[in-house]
């Protein structure tokens, strides 16, 4: 059994918003930043353009290029951790926005590894995404950021490749 996988991530939600809060919770520094553990984005949003996620102190945390934007309904990027050593190969976030026709909105998050990584490096993800999309519902419905703490990363043991 291999320690290394290609398997994608997928969370949905549903947020009493338009789609185009949503996307605007997804692309502004305004919101990014009260729910996404003080990050900001910075793009123009156009397909082929580069795309950063910065950390408070204004490093960079992720960077990639915008490879599909259909404002208010679809956004994928490219996904490359910066600060990771060793670094993990680009994955592909994207971000469909469906209006349910009742004030909701049906917000499906996809993360997806071209590139096979070791399994260890998913736990990641699936401790941040929850608390990152339950915080951006939390803004859009309730003007308040949840509050959560920036998850850790994992030990350095863990982000370490598999030997042989």
């Amino acid at each position: 059994m291999s320690d290394l996988t290609n398997e994608s991530t997928v969370y949905v939600i549903y947020v009493a918003a338009t789609p185009e809060k949503v996307w605007e919770a997804l692309t502004s520094s305004a919101f990014t930043m009260r729910y996404f553990f003080g990050r900001s984005v910075e793009s123009d949003w156009r397909e082929g353009s580069r795309w950063t996620l910065r950390m408070p102190d204004g490093r960079v945390d992720v960077k990639g290029v915008v490879r599909e934007a259909r404002r208010p309904h679809r956004l994928s990027v490219t996904w490359n951790v910066d600060w990771m050593e060793p670094r993990a190969p680009e994955c592909l976030v994207t971000y469909e926005i469906e209006d349910t026709g009742n004030g909701a909105v049906r917000l499906t998050m996809t993360e997806e590894h071209p590139t096979a990584i070791p399994r260890a490096w998913l736990e990641g993800g699936r401790k941040g995404w929850p608390m990152i999309l339950s915080g951006l519902k939390s803004l859009l419905e309730t003007g308040k950021p949840l509050g959560l703490p920036t998850p850790m990363p994992p030990k350095a043991a863990n982000n370490a490749p598999p030997k042989g």
